[in-house]
């Protein structure tokens, strides 16, 4: 298998299906290519992604494979989505990966988002609202995106609704390939975009909030028209500084902004729940200083019909695609020990931006294709409203909203400094309340997510987990006999539930039943093969055991999903000391040591294993 980036012929097939016809994009992780699927009617077109293996190592492939495997169904989870790509197919031709995905038709926001030309206030809270409303879904399905900035962005052309592209954690298949040995303590890997990636995914360690920080980025980039990374620091908090380049911005979204870039991810909304339900608080200004009057708005129609054509046209050219477009062409990084490897994508000609981009009304034209909008317009021209004071942001606001015709308050443009939050359906407050519980549990706040998890199941009896969440905060605490009773309430609810059967398993282990807690750690990894901390689990209970040879080739698979778990190199170096392997468990252990300086007891071991080899 060749390392470089390949050139295919116009006619090549992968797959013995996908006709290449060109290439969109390539960079560090790999290939982007527009196609077609010879396999069915009409030969549609589609994306095909290949990653780039970095090695043909066997180990190295093997790692690439499961993590590919992995992240490919977490794709076809996310694609269920009307507003994420739909995953057709994934497969391995040649040693190398490969995605195929829905075309999607349309333009990235880099061609609305535009340095040097800020958007109005009402534009960039519908945008927010927009991006973190998909990001809802994403982060229920407990994926974080790692890579949400403008280019990632696509307003789709048939009906102008935002689609979020491009996720980062596939991208790992071709990072974390490159040398499944790499030390940790010596090389950071991560996936994102400069500007938009905040420090603790810097550290290879992306959040729920991570999100959140580059969608409240995104946001500050419409708002000023600045660039992320030409944004100022504080000196004394190194917060963002950006609102110098935007003085006139209202409180409330300051604040909002504010808290969704916070340096610190604690500081930052968590999920993307809490931050569209701040967004929501914020009343709707349908009148204000610098309103455009109607006539504006409807001249902006004509400018609808004079490019209507030009769009058909662009609709049947493999060209129309604006999907792998970003900003800059130094946009896409990857960083690796802490250098910065640039990944340019190829630009297509766009024949819809033949016209100047400054032409007033032209981001509202396409909005006007909206349905809702149309009859919007063609009710106030009827009744004959007082028209002028409407300005052109209120009117997008209206075609994006859920609400009733009926609903929108048209007839009383008066501002109103706040609007009462809609109430939460048990649905979104269940939600809610599960990101609380989850929030608390992963900062050991055990006795708090209990509780917060007690309010979910009592308003939704069936969330699994709820109950998986309150095991393993039980877990926590040490009370293994009510931690099980959880457990079962979650496996009877999924009874594939791995993180349940994992948690259970340490809850048997409190009550010193390892050879029980065996069997279900055994079972958690067959039906999860990615779920680290359970493998941590078996391998520790193997040593346990007198099981080294076993607990190795646990521990190992713990290691290659997550390299920065001491526990695992700890046990690894007792597992090797076992069989009398003194110089790899040297290495084991200094990598705990690397992790977690003050583990005394791997510190102990490793000089007792020294003394063995004589030094």
């Amino acid at each position: 298998m060749t390392h470089q980036l390949q050139q295919d012929t116009p006619t090549a097939v992968v797959g013995k299906r996908y006709k290449l016809i060109s290439q969109l994009g390539v960079g560090g992780f790999g290939q982007t290519f527009l196609a077609q699927d010879l396999h069915l009617p009409d030969c549609p077109r589609c994306v095909v992604k290949r990653l780039l293996a970095k090695t043909n190592e066997p180990k190295s492939l093997q790692t690439a494979r499961r993590l590919f495997n992995t992240e490919a169904r977490v794709l076809y989870q996310l694609g269920n989505h009307d507003q994420i790509p739909a995953l057709f197919a994934h497969f391995e031709e040649n040693q190398e990966f490969y995605l195929v995905q829905e075309f999607v038709e349309g333009e990235p926001m880099t061609r609305q988002i535009i340095k040097g030309e800020p958007w109005e206030e009402e534009r960039v809270v519908a945008l927010l609202k927009d991006i973190l409303e998909v990001l809802v879904f994403v982060h229920q399905q407990n994926v974080i995106h790692r890579d949400v900035k403008p280019s990632n962005l696509m307003r789709r052309r048939r009906d102008s609704k935002l689609v979020l592209i491009d996720f980062g954690a596939v991208k790992r298949v071709s990072v974390e390939a490159a040398d499944p040995n790499t030390d940790m303590a010596d090389s950071t890997v991560s996936i994102g975009t400069q500007g938009y990636i905040p420090n603790e995914q810097l550290a290879g360690k992306p959040r729920f909030s991570s999100d959140i920080y580059a969608v409240g980025l995104a946001g500050i980039q419409a708002l000023t028209g600045v660039l992320p990374r030409e944004l100022g620091e504080d000196a004394q908090t190194s917060e963002l500084d950006w609102r110098i380049h935007t003085p006139n911005v209202s409180v409330e979204l300051a604040t909002i902004l504010d808290r969704m870039v916070c340096y610190d991810f604690r500081d930052r909304y968590p999920t993307a729940v809490e931050a569209l339900e701040a967004l929501r608080s914020i009343a709707p200004d349908l009148a204000g200083d610098g309103a455009r009057s109607l006539d504006d708005d409807l001249a902006s129609t004509v400018l609808l019909d004079s490019t209507q054509p030009q769009i058909s046209m662009t609709l049947k050219q493999p060209s129309a695609t604006y999907d792998f477009v970003p900003t800059d062409p130094k946009e896409e990084t990857l960083t690796l020990s802490g250098h910065t490897a640039s990944e340019s994508f190829l630009r297509e000609a766009a024949p819809v931006d033949a016209a100047p981009k400054n032409v007033p009304g032209k981001w509202l034209a396409v909005a006007f294709q909206k349905p809702a909008l149309q009859r919007w317009a063609l009710l106030t021209a009827v009744t004959g409203m007082a028209l002028l004071s409407f300005k052109a942001s209120p009117l997008l606001r209206i075609s994006q909203s859920t609400a009733p015709l009926s609903a929108i308050p048209y007839s009383t443009p008066k501002p109103s400094p706040i609007a009462s939050p809609k109430p939460l359906t048990p649905e979104q407050e269940a939600a809610t309340l599960l990101s609380q519980a989850n929030r608390q549990r992963e900062q050991r706040q055990y006795a708090a997510a209990v509780a917060s998890y007690d309010k979910i199941i009592k308003l939704k009896p069936k969330t699994a987990k709820a109950h998986w969440g309150r095991c393993e905060s039980l877990t926590g605490l040490k009370r293994p006999d009510q931690a099980i009773v959880s457990c079962n309430d979650a496996l009877a609810l999924n009874p594939d539930y791995a993180e349940a059967l994992w948690s259970q398993g340490k809850a048997l282990k409190q009550q010193e039943r390892s050879l029980e807690a065996l069997k279900l750690f055994e079972q958690a990894t067959a039906l999860k093969p990615t779920l680290a901390d359970a493998w941590v689990d078996r391998g520790m209970t193997l040593q346990e055991f007198g099981r080294s040879s076993e607990a190795i080739d646990a521990l190992d698979e713990a290691i290659a999903l997550d390299r920065s778990s001491a526990e695992a190199w700890s046990t690894k170096g007792a597992a090797l000391w076992n069989l009398g392997r003194f110089d790899q468990a040297i290495a084991a252990l200094d990598k705990a040591l690397q992790i977690q300086p003050k583990a005394e007891g791997a510190r102990t071991l490793r000089q007792q294993a020294k003394d063995q080899l004589g030094y």
